[in-house]
């Protein structure tokens, strides 16, 4: 839970640190693939909350900047910029915490992230959850965060009403406050519903989650019914183990009957700012797998692929950096799910060194770089994708198997095989073996 102590705590570590179109392949799990299915794809990876504090607490803070050599959270901001840069994902979600009365904004990051030509979607978040008694005041504060920055074109308004607020169905009201907000200041901006908690670490299936949406999208309806689209974006957020690909497709096809029935699923665009799933064993929830750093990186690659696959237009792993004692639970699922190790509690017993970069890190950079410029993307079997390029360039196959089933039949001859580590090796693709580990292969070109 998101409480306003925490708040005010990370608020505080931030003070001490330093001195501030789209085609749905309607598929699900391991079902037989529809081949004529394409889906057009646009930049869609991103980062949540790189060089952000807010949900750590402040000693917390202190320590995970300490323990980098830095000195500010300025320098943390920096640092975090650089790692996203490296990685390059074209896209980033910054949280706006509204304290009933300001906003707080990091103003001097949000210009260095422009300038390096990150999209910044903007997350708008009541500190306590529930939506502001002065609904009037919230709507103003909107508008002028709004024209301060002209340049942000995607505004979410709250997040996790289906786990965070304490009354989830007091979300429409706010919700519908922040979309008039933002559709009278900026029309040509974009508003996304804020993210449904839909798999999380601790949760056996979605059914609560669709219920409690359920009730917030009939009311949405039910209190605009002159609004024929009150969002453009649905946003998903999938946290949970190794091997949970095909449970995310069958939630992302569950959330798209659920927009239908209430009329709002045409020409909604859908995307999952937040998913995880962690290295070593969380001390929470109880009993968690023991995962390693090639299950982490794996299942990166794999879940952004099947939610490409999809229709999910935008995708981004929460968070680059890991945290340090998580709304102050230390060791949890959230403590060891970044790309980047923060050297502390049990890292620290073990000697690793505060920035050492996961196997993830390097299989997300892998997949961005691999397939920039893919206009397309087809599923052709469960763990066979195939990524086509406006420009010429031979297709990439992106292919595993938990059971060793064959190449597709387009590729033969001469074929280029890349690791998650970027790695490339040549060889014929009859000697290719497929297995859990993801792999790029391309056909050679003709000589």
């Amino acid at each position: 839970m998101w409480l306003h102590g925490k708040i005010t705590a990370a608020l505080a570590a931030i003070a001490l640190a330093g001195s501030t179109a789209l085609a749905l392949a309607a598929l699900t799990g391991n079902a037989e693939p529809d081949t004529a299915g394409l889906v057009y794809l646009k930049s869609p990876f991103g980062l949540y909350g790189p060089g952000t504090l807010d949900q750590v607490p402040a000693g917390a803070a202190r320590e995970m900047i300490a323990a980098l050599g830095m000195d500010s959270l300025t320098e943390y901001q920096d640092y975090s910029l650089g790692l996203a840069k490296e990685i390059g994902v074209s896209w980033v979600r910054i949280d706006f915490n509204f304290d009933g009365w300001n906003f707080a904004a990091p103003a001097d990051y949000l210009a260095k992230l422009h300038r390096a030509g990150l999209e910044v979607v903007a997350c708008i978040r009541p500190v306590n959850n529930i939506a502001p008694a002065d609904l009037a005041g919230f709507q103003n504060g909107l508008r002028r965060l709004v024209r301060r920055y002209p340049w942000i074109t995607v505004w979410q308004i709250g997040n996790e009403p289906n786990t965070s607020w304490r009354d989830p169905d007091q979300y429409p009201r706010f919700f519908l406050a922040g979309e008039q907000a933002v559709r009278q200041e900026c029309p040509r901006c974009r508003v996304a519903l804020a993210g449904v908690a839909a798999r999380y670490p601790s949760q056996s299936d979605n059914s609560e989650a669709l219920k409690i949406y359920d009730r917030i999208l009939g009311e949405i309806v039910k209190q605009a019914p002159d609004d024929r689209r009150p969002f453009d974006i649905f946003d998903m957020h999938f946290y949970g183990y190794y091997g949970c690909a095909g449970d995310i497709v069958a939630s992302i096809n569950g959330f798209h009957e659920l927009l239908a029935r209430h009329g709002l699923d045409r020409g909604t665009d859908f995307w999952v700012t937040e998913t995880a799933t962690p290295t070593g064993q969380p001390s929470w929830p109880a009993a968690s797998p023991d995962q390693t750093e090639e299950q982490q990186a794996a299942e990166l690659i794999k879940r952004f692929t099947v939610m490409l696959s999809a229709g999910v237009s935008h995708v981004s792993w929460a968070r680059p950096y890991e945290n340090y004692r998580y709304e102050n639970d230390a060791g949890s699922f959230y403590d060891y799910a970044g790309l980047v190790d923060n050297g502390l509690g049990r890292e620290r017993v073990a000697g690793i060194k505060a920035g050492t970069k996961k196997k993830a890190f390097y299989a997300y950079r892998t997949l961005v770089a691999k397939t920039k410029g893919a206009t397309r993307i087809q599923r052709l079997g469960w763990g066979q994708y195939r990524f086509a390029f406006a420009d010429g360039r031979t297709p990439l196959y992106l292919l595993w198997s938990e059971t060793g089933s064959d190449l597709p039949a387009g590729l033969s001859g001469p074929v280029t095989v890349t690791d998650i580590t970027g790695k490339q090796t040549q060889t014929e693709a009859e000697a290719v073996i497929l297995g859990p580990m993801p792999i790029f292969v391309q056909s050679c070109p003709s000589a």
